[in-house]
């Protein structure tokens, strides 16, 4: 997903200033599927808000070499600095990988917390799909640098079948 913010030279100081886009560019999305599919109980909109904050992580995650090379860039400064990581540098580093494990880990804990949603909230193919994708990203080293890490259409359409069908 692409904003007026994603056109210009981005480049994000603090967690604060990165929840902060995560919010305007997917919590906000996800609180009106949450609307769009129902919900009767209230939490699930603060669910919704993390749920979207860890999709977009995981993106920001995914898309940090594609996202360099656009002039975004969307890891904090901040965990730049704390971990000696160099986005410019393409090879892959110890410290970059750190940064990126650094960088799951705040994702994991939105996973972890927005999960009740599933069951407020029938959106559970989506959020499977983004937990697989995240799963795979953490599989792989943080390779995010060398290639793409995606899920097949087939895999999606897999965790779609499953999803409906575990009603």
């Amino acid at each position: 997903m692409e904003v007026s913010s994603d056109l210009t030279v981005r480049n994000i100081e603090t967690f604060d200033e990165l929840f902060s886009y995560c919010y305007q560019v997917a919590s906000v999305v996800g609180l009106t599927i949450v609307h769009i599919f129902g919900f009767k109980y209230p939490p699930a909109m603060m669910l919704a808000k993390k749920c979207g904050i860890t999709f977009q992580l995981t993106n920001i995650i995914r898309d940090v070499r594609e996202d360099y090379e656009l002039g975004r860039r969307y890891i904090p400064a901040e965990d730049l600095r704390q971990f000696g990581a160099n986005v410019e540098q393409m090879e892959n580093s110890v410290a970059r990988v750190a940064m990126l494990r650094h960088e799951a880990a705040r994702a994991r804990q939105y996973y972890e917390e927005s999960r009740p949603l599933v069951v407020l909230v029938d959106a559970r193919a989506l959020i499977e799909i983004y937990w697989r994708l995240f799963l795979r990203i953490e599989v792989s080293g943080f390779d995010v640098f060398e290639r793409r890490i995606r899920l097949t259409a087939w895999e999606k359409v897999k965790v779609i079948v499953e999803a409906y069908f575990t009603k």
